[in-house]
Parts: structure tokens; sequence; C-alpha cells
């Protein structure tokens, strides 16, 4: 495309481009553009799986309608199987084909592969931190705890686990002398569970999650093994909450999981040795 840089009128030499993502497809030849958007579906429904066949094809003259605001494929259909036949020519050519709209479903199952039967994942302080999402323990949908002891003073305050971000993920921490565990949904809905003000001296702290449905279950936060909260969790993340966010001990890099503490890495002030993390389904 260079030539355009000089020329800001020179006409395309380019004859045709493809465009795949999701399965959502496009054609796009000598001004016009054919286009699917794979099942309707919105960016945040593609777990939504449909035979590509059922797929409604619409018809655009880009050159005249840059807007593609006027769908013309009922007024030139032998021109839209037109585009379709070299779309099919294009996926070939550059692999695109075969076609998979199980994305998630199958991004989902990564994790299970990776660390195969393992149960329980430990990690430490201060080393783990920017630990890839996907490296770190696969608990969703599935029983877990999240485990903690720590001799409190009183004066800590921070986070104690965290992963993903301000797109979802998942907090537990310490502040104003009471544990905090906030699950970050989709479309900002928030599963926040507190604890009363945290007694002194040497103290288990965790968070309990029992799956009673795919992908919902009910939250449970303990205190020296007292339950002092809970919260029913009926909608949660399919697959991954962020592609850009982390897995922190001890702090929640990258964009913050939680409200309560945006703005920070949030760093934890005390002696924190390791989070133990345990499936238990």
């Amino acid at each position: 495309m260079m030539y355009s840089f000089n020329n800001a009128k020179a006409p395309s030499v380019k004859k045709r481009q493809y465009y795949e993502m999701f399965g959502n497809r496009a054609i796009w030849v000598d001004g016009w553009k054919a286009v699917t958007l794979h099942a309707k579906r919105m960016p945040w429904n593609v777990n939504v799986v449909l035979p590509f066949e059922q797929d409604e094809w619409e018809l655009y003259h880009v050159a005249e309608d840059f807007s593609e605001s006027t769908n013309l494929a009922k007024k030139y259909p032998e021109k839209l199987e037109e585009l379709k036949q070299i779309f099919d020519e294009e996926a070939w050519k550059y692999n695109v084909y075969p076609l998979y709209d199980d994305m998630i479903m199958r991004l989902a199952k990564q994790q299970d592969r990776l660390f195969g039967d393992q149960k329980e994942f430990v990690y430490y302080a201060p080393g783990a931190v920017r630990i890839a999402e996907k490296s770190s323990a696969p608990v969703k949908n599935r029983s877990h705890t999240i485990e903690t002891t720590i001799d409190l003073t009183g004066q800590e305050e921070g986070v104690i686990v965290a992963v993903g971000g301000m797109t979802g993920g998942f907090t537990m921490f310490i502040k104003g002398g009471r544990l905090y565990y906030d699950y970050n949904f989709l479309d900002g809905v928030y599963y926040t569970m507190v604890s009363p003000p945290l007694p002194k001296g040497e103290t288990d702290l965790k968070f309990k999650f029992t799956k009673t449905r795919e992908f919902g279950g009910l939250g449970e936060l303990h205190v020296n093994g007292r339950k002092v909260d809970e919260k029913e969790m009926p909608r949660m993340h399919i697959s991954t909450y962020s592609l850009a966010e982390t897995f922190d001990v001890g702090r929640d890099t990258g964009t913050q999981v939680s409200k309560i503490y945006t703005g920070d890495p949030f760093p934890f002030k005390g002696e924190l040795d390791r989070v133990v993390i345990t499936l238990t389904d």
C-alpha cells in the first residue's frame, strides 16, 4: 500500500481481499463486498454453535456505499453468489478452511490439558506474579478452594491473589481490616464477599466455591474455619477472563479486577508466604 502514501488519489491495485474472524466472513472484489455475521451472534456470544450453511450473506457496493448502508443481496443474487465463490477460493488458498465456531469451548479445555489430573497448586510470594492466565490453576467451572495462612498484626492490606482485570476475573484481598473476595463477571456484574473485622495472630483465610450448575455455583468466605459470608454466583466466565491480564500473588498487575481498589496494583503489605489453590470436584 506504499503507493497510496505518495498519491492519495491513486486507484487501488488490490483486486480482492478475504476476511474471517470467529466464523464471521467477508470478501471484497473490485468495489463489491459480501459479508456474513456467523449465527448473527454478538462478540460476547461467541459460544453459540450453528452450521455455517445457515448463515445469511449480505451484499454491498462499497465503491458507492462506503458505509455499507444498503444490502443489495436480493437485488443482485448472481453477484452475491460470484463473491461467495471467490471467498471459497481465497479461503482454501490461505488455509482459512476448515471453519470452527466452537472456539471458546475448545479454548476452555486447554488448561485441563496443561495440568492433567493435578489437584493442588501452590504459589509463593513474592515470585508468583505475571503468570499467564492459561498457566494458572484451572478453576473455571470446577469446585475449588483458595487458601492462605497469615500471622496478622492488623496492619495488613492488599491483594492476596488475583487473576484477570477490568474485563473479568477474581481477586482475594484485605482492606480496612477485612477479607474480601470479589468476582468480576461480564457487563460489570460483581459477586462480592466480605468478612467481619479480622482477628490478630495466625489466621486461616479461605474462599470456597461449590459448583452447583454449569458455570455457576455458591461462593463462601471462611476465616479460621468459620463461614463469614456467602454469595450465589449464577453466571460465570466460560473461558478466558482477558487476552492480556495475568495471574498474580501479592498484587493485581495490569488493570484491576475489583473496583474496590481500582487505580493501582494494590500490593500486599504484610507477611504473605503462599497461596494454595485446590480443585475439590
